[in-house]
């Protein structure tokens, strides 16, 4: 929370409100092009802030009916194509907005520009996507995850919101990668990144990547996978660097080929691993069980193969019931 004119305020009403007066300027062609974008590229909560407020007034515009729209004496342009559909009212635009209302934006009627917009994508639990980028590219989700992009001639800055990506990046502008507060700058190469509360777990197969200090208390880290893949963690403490041998690239990677593989893992952690993919999900009910020894290769749609592994292999008792597998002695 925040003190903001006598007020305590929520940091998302704050960020909601700046959104909200960027939008007005640039709708009125007054906009700083320079501080927008240092504006929105400092914080996550500020491009999601922007987007939402981009979103909502295209939305909100459609929904005008057209003699309000021409009270100015002027014709609103039609949303842009991919304006979110669904209902928004005027009233929960204007209270998230005020600062577009307060500098009569409604009848500037301009269109709303692209130029920021961010695209963006979600996978359920049990899925995954392949996205190919139209600079040259290809972006692979997995399971549960969210993605939002903006990626140009000149420009990839990529958001992970939560779950697991897959990046193949060609000959370009350096990629900005944001996730969990951390950001971390790529080469062209392949890499593969996972949200981990509030660090990022980065697996650098092909190409470079470097930290950058925060706030000068950790020194900048570059990671050349030139002479071998590179496993790196980056949390608030500093950047952990690995080199990642063939088996731990193939564990990484598995899910890629809608796989999953233990290797000297416990039957606690790959519970824990396969419910990832799982909306009927393993529960281990004797927690003694948890510690025992696993390891294979299965699929990540169907854990039939891993459940009867279990059950013959280490004489675990599995029961099925509508919502779980439910392991016992």
């Amino acid at each position: 929370m925040t003190r903001f004119g006598g007020l305590l305020r929520n940091d998302a009403d704050i960020d909601a409100a700046e959104a909200a007066a960027w939008l007005a300027q640039h709708r009125l062609g007054t906009l700083d092009e320079v501080a927008f974008q240092t504006w929105r590229d400092e914080d996550v909560a500020h491009a999601i802030a922007f987007a939402r407020a981009l979103a909502m007034w295209d939305r909100v515009d459609s929904e005008t009916p057209r003699s309000v729209r021409e009270l100015s004496g002027r014709r609103t342009a039609a949303p842009a194509p991919d304006a979110p559909k669904g209902p928004c009212s005027r009233r929960m635009f204007l209270q998230a907005a005020c600062a577009v209302a307060a500098v009569g934006v409604v009848a500037a009627g301009t269109t709303a520009t692209r130029a920021y917009a961010w695209d963006s994508e979600t996978t359920a639990v049990g899925e995954s996507k392949t996205i190919r980028l139209p600079a040259g590219g290809v972006v692979a989700l997995n399971t549960d995850s969210r993605l939002s992009w903006r990626v140009s001639s000149t420009e990839r800055t990529f958001w992970i919101e939560r779950g697991e990506v897959a990046l193949s990046l060609p000959k370009g502008p350096n990629a900005v990668l944001h996730g969990d507060g951390r950001m971390v700058v790529l080469s062209a190469g392949r890499f593969n990144v996972r949200a981990r509360g509030g660090a990022l777990d980065l697996l650098v197969q092909k190409g470079m990547a470097r930290v950058a200090g925060q706030a000068g208390s950790m020194p900048d880290s570059t990671i050349d996978a030139r002479s071998g893949a590179t496993s790196l963690l980056v949390s608030s403490d500093g950047a952990i660097v690995r080199r990642a041998d063939a088996d731990q690239v193939d564990r990484v990677t598995a899910w890629q080929h809608q796989e999953i593989l233990f290797r000297d893992a416990t039957l606690g952690s790959a519970v824990e691993e396969y419910n990832r993919f799982l909306v009927r999900k393993i529960v281990i009910v004797d927690r003694e069980l948890a510690s025992i020894p696993v390891g294979g290769r299965f699929v990540t749609s169907d854990p039939t193969a891993f459940l009867d592994a279990v059950s013959t292999g280490l004489n675990i008792r599995v029961s099925r019931s509508p919502t779980a597998y439910l392991l016992t002695r």
